[in-house]
């Protein structure tokens, strides 16, 4: 008999720890905030500055090329597409000298290095 005294005296904080343990689990599952992601939103316009050069780097929709404008006075300076290495564009976001380059159909990120606007292609040696 005595057993069962024990199992009731424990029954109550048992309940109580079993609540704060499932409390804490649960938390632990949540998904983390927003405030939390440092990447940067994809874009289909990005403003650079840098190396003496004021440019806006846009997305033309219908020909999924990267077009190059002055920010300044909205003069085009350069158009990049497939001849120049750059699948069709979706989105573009800009990270430093650096500019990421994602296609609908090419599940692949193409980088640019700003202001040279050329392709740069992992070396895996």
């Amino acid at each position: 008999m005595w057993p069962g005294r024990l199992l009731q005296r424990l029954r109550r904080p048992g309940i109580v720890l079993l609540v704060v343990l499932s409390a804490i689990l649960l938390w632990s599952w949540l998904p983390a905030s927003d405030e939390t992601t440092e990447l940067p939103a994809a874009n289909q316009l990005v403003h650079w500055q840098g190396a003496g050069h004021d440019w806006l780097l846009v997305v033309d929709p219908q020909t999924r090329e990267l077009v190059v404008y002055d920010a300044s006075d909205g003069r085009p300076l350069q158009r990049l597409g497939a001849e120049d290495g750059v699948p069709p564009v979706q989105s573009i976001v800009l990270q430093g000298p650096w500019l990421f380059v994602m296609g609908g159909q090419h599940p692949k990120v193409r980088l640019l290095k700003l202001p040279q606007l050329q392709p740069v292609t992992a070396n895996t040696r």
